[in-house]
């Protein structure tokens, strides 16, 4: 008998099942292959967050290294070795008597009318320096003083209503370096805008606000600290507190403003 005789003939339509079988057995496989890919591609379950990792604690604001951060209170020896220069709120601290001195202070200066605009004269602006009476230019009396701490708080004459932000930060920025090319050792602070009442009739919060980023962002670009006193005068809409305000224009300070200034320039000294 041929050998051939005793092979069973390929059945074609058994061959089809085989060949199903085996591709069968093969898409199984790459699916199988394909899970795990992704599987080992997929990022790791995230940590939930909590309001912890998400934000910082209140009061305890991100060290920048220009605005100055909560601190022990420095006391009334800090309070005094800080000279002060400014706008009309800043003469007043005069008028309302909370320095050492009281109303003969001499950590303030302050020009006669008791203004001074932040514009394009502000590093000619004459202030009447204490004790002497001499009027002078801001830099030349820091020349003069040489101040451990020079405390500036400038925009709400002037600067805020008229200025653009180049025209605010090149006058803001050009009395700043004049003074330290008189005193160099003086340890510059400037100092925010403070915020008026929601009654203010020619000031505006958002214009505040948009401003004392033009403050810090000067502080920042000139080797100076800003002091964020703003935001314990504000209430819960954004506007001065009303028990702040002084006067029916409801942009100067009572003498209880002034204390919780002096309160929280203490308790945010210049590091050591």
């Amino acid at each position: 008998m041929n050998d051939n005789e005793n092979k069973l003939p390929l059945n074609p339509e058994r061959l089809i099942r085989i060949l199903f079988g085996i591709a069968a057995v093969l898409l199984l496989l790459l699916a199988v292959l394909t899970v795990f890919v992704i599987i080992g591609r997929l990022p790791d379950k995230p940590k939930p967050q909590t309001p912890a990792d998400s934000a910082p604690p209140q009061n305890q604001p991100v060290d920048d290294g220009v605005t100055l951060a909560q601190t022990p209170d420095a006391g009334l020896a800090y309070q005094d070795s800080i000279t002060f220069v400014g706008d009309s709120l800043t003469a007043h601290l005069i008028n309302r008597g909370v320095l050492t001195g009281g109303t003969n202070t001499k950590q303030v200066w302050r020009s006669e009318s008791n203004m001074i605009n932040l514009n394009s004269q502000v590093t000619s602006a004459k202030i009447i320096l204490p004790g002497t009476g001499e009027k002078m230019t801001i830099a030349e009396a820091a020349g003069e003083v040489k101040p451990s701490i020079l405390v500036i708080t400038l925009g709400t004459d002037w600067g805020v209503s008229y200025l653009s932000e180049t025209e605010f930060k090149d006058c803001y920025t050009k009395l700043v370096k004049a003074i330290q090319k008189e005193s160099s050792k003086t340890t510059i602070i400037l100092q925010s805008i403070f915020p008026v009442t929601a009654s203010c009739a020619t000031l505006d919060n958002a214009k505040i606000d948009a401003a004392n980023k033009w403050v810090k962002a000067v502080a920042a670009e000139n080797g100076c600290y800003y002091l964020d006193t703003q935001s314990i005068l504000k209430d819960e809409n954004n506007c001065l507190k009303a028990e702040y305000c002084n006067s029916d224009d409801g942009i100067h300070l009572g003498e209880n403003a002034y204390q919780a200034i002096l309160a929280y320039i203490r308790t945010h000294a210049v590091p050591d």
